[in-house]
This record gives structure tokens, sequence and C-alpha cells, in this order.
């Protein structure tokens, strides 16, 4: 690898791209070869934002004339899949934002192409940098609640754009084609993601339920919720565009063992049977090369080793299954076994 990975961005409309992006520009191993999206405004904002001047409107001209070693993805969800197999074909790794795809058949051909081409494919759950999750996930391996048997999580607020979110980021996140869906798909993939974290796998069955419960104005879904069950376990999970408050009251993860409770919000409390009224756990600091999405994706490149934790793509695509089979359920009224392995074959 070059003393400097040379990082390119395709796609500008997730606006999750400009923190990552500002922790990009402070490292002194990468530099920024330019970006590509087809709107005007945001190449104009990434100009603004860096001091780069090379932008193009398609993707395929960035990658001729920049030659990148790595490429951030932040334009819609359903884009992902594309974006993927035109760089791994190129050997080019890639980090997208969450979620994985907008469909499990996206995630597969992401995963397909990483492996064919021997390329690093991150995910990023912004979740992944929580120091409350880090501490409840090692308290968990260590036994400090026995065997974990259930798992509960809400995520969500009042709505992309009640929280003012920008209007390329809404064009996509209300296109039940270029996000998979609305709120479900949009908060979705972080529940299942800790679920499969703290629970160990995959569950066996998901039941899942959504609806437009507010927002008239949407095309999409506001609301969401997915029940997962395992063999000795069950998780529930929410996922919602539609609170008056947002985050009242605080979407903590709680994690329920035979031996006691773990509460991981802005600190980790937990609760046993020798200790009902909870003690709170010190936080973790964040292990080096996992402060950020920027220092793990550099870190798994000159390494040469798979992202890990919540930005695995494997977990990834596993929670992509688990949103596939709650939405499949939420359509049918039915509860859907997994695994889904309907699109490996003709239809």
């Amino acid at each position: 690898m070059v003393d400097k990975v040379k990082v390119a961005v395709l796609g500008m409309a997730h606006d999750h791209l400009w923190t990552n992006l500002d922790d990009l520009l402070k490292r002194d191993d990468a530099t920024v070869v330019g970006a590509a999206d087809d709107s005007p405004k945001l190449r104009a904002q990434f100009v603004e934002r860096t001091g780069c001047s090379d932008t193009f409107e398609h993707w395929e001209d960035l990658l001729d004339q920049q030659s990148p070693d790595a490429v951030y993805g932040f334009g819609a969800t359903a884009q992902h899949a594309e974006l993927v197999e035109t760089c791994a074909e190129r050997g080019i790794h890639v980090m997208v934002e969450k979620p994985m795809a907008a469909t499990l058949e996206q995630a597969d051909r992401m995963l397909v192409a990483a492996r064919r081409h021997h390329i690093r494919l991150m995910v990023n759950w912004p979740t992944a940098w929580s120091r409350s999750i880090r501490t409840a996930y090692r308290l968990v391996q260590e036994g400090a609640v026995g065997r974990v048997w259930q798992v509960t999580w809400r995520g969500g607020h009042g709505g992309p754009d009640e929280l003012g979110c920008s209007d390329e980021f809404c064009q996509f996140l209300f296109d039940k084609d270029l996000n998979g869906a609305g709120a479900f798909n949009d908060y979705g993939g972080y529940g299942s993601c800790l679920c499969l974290l703290f629970m160990g796998g995959s569950p066996t069955s998901v039941v899942g339920m959504a609806g437009r419960l507010t927002k008239d104005h949407l095309p999409v879904d506001d609301n969401g919720a997915i029940l997962m069950r395992y063999p000795q376990g069950m998780c529930r999970i929410e996922m919602t565009w539609s609170e008056a408050v947002s985050n009242v009251p605080a979407h903590d993860p709680v994690i329920y063992g035979t031996e006691g409770t773990l509460i991981a919000g802005r600190q980790v409390t937990l609760h046993t049977r020798s200790d009902d009224e909870g003690t709170v756990v010190e936080l973790d600091t964040l292990q080096e090369n996992g402060q950020n999405a920027t220092d793990h994706f550099l870190h798994s490149i000159r390494s040469g080793e798979e992202p890990q934790f919540q930005t695995s793509a494997q977990l990834s695509r596993a929670a992509q299954e688990i949103m596939e089979g709650g939405l499949r359920s939420a359509m049918s009224g039915v509860e859907v076994s997994l695994p889904i392995e309907d699109h490996l074959f003709r239809g």
C-alpha cells in the first residue's frame, strides 16, 4: 500500500457523509482525491468542505481519472450493490453507510463481489462506535448476565424532514425502491445488528409489522417493529419516524440474561440477582484502530483484516436478512422462517 490511501466519494446524498469526511480530512495517512454525484449542489458542497475541486457527475469518470484505492459510498441505499460491483472489479475497497442494501438480494451481490475480487467491504453503523454498546458487549461475553435470552431496542425520532435532514437525503429515504422501505429500513438494521451480536447469531424466524401511522404526507412507512424467535430467546426491535419528542424516553438497548440485566444508554447499568438496584459500569475506551469509521476502514485496508463488530459485511448481511424477513411478514401477515434463500434460484 502506498504511503497515503487515496479515497474517493461516490454518492453524497446520505447526510452521514460529512462527519465521516471530516474524520478523513484529519488523517495524514490518507488523501481525498475527488467525488462523484449527479447533484451539482452536493458537488459544490464537497468542494467547499474539502478544498478538493475534482468532482464528477458519473462514477466511472472519477474512477478512470483518479484511480482511488478506496471509496466511501454515501448515495441511496439501493445503489450500494452496483457501486460495490463496479469498484470490486477494479480492486477498490469500499465502505458504505448503513444499512448494507435495500434488499437481501442486493446485499448478497455485494458480498459475492467483495469475495470474488478480494476487497475489503465495510458497512458503517454509527452505533459501532458507541462506548456503551461496546462495554455491554464485553460484559455479556464475560458472563455478567448469564445466558442472554432477550434484547429490546427502539430507534428513531420525529422524522427525517422534521429532524432537518437535507432534501437529497429525504428524497431517497422517502422512496421505497431507493431505501427498501421507510422507517423500517432506516432503523431496522441497527436493532437487528444488536440482536445478532448479543444473541450470538441469527433468529430462526421473524414477525414484522409496519405502517404509515402519522406521516400522511409520506409515501412510505413511518413505523415498524420486528419480533425475532430464537431456540431459547426472543428479541423485539421498534423503528419510528413519529415521535413528538424525539428520544423520550431514551432508546436504550436492554439486554436480559438469566442472571441479570444490562441497560446500555449514556451509561451502562448492570443489575444482577445480588444487586437489583444496579451498578453503573465505567465505559470502556474504544480500541486502537476502532475510534471511528474512517479509522477502522483505513486499518482494514492496510492490515488486510476484515472489518469487525457491527461493520462486518457478513453481520450486516445477516441483519439485512432479518429486515427482509420482517418486511415479508409485515406484508403477508405471517411468521417468516430464516434463512431466506429464494433469491438464489430461478423465479
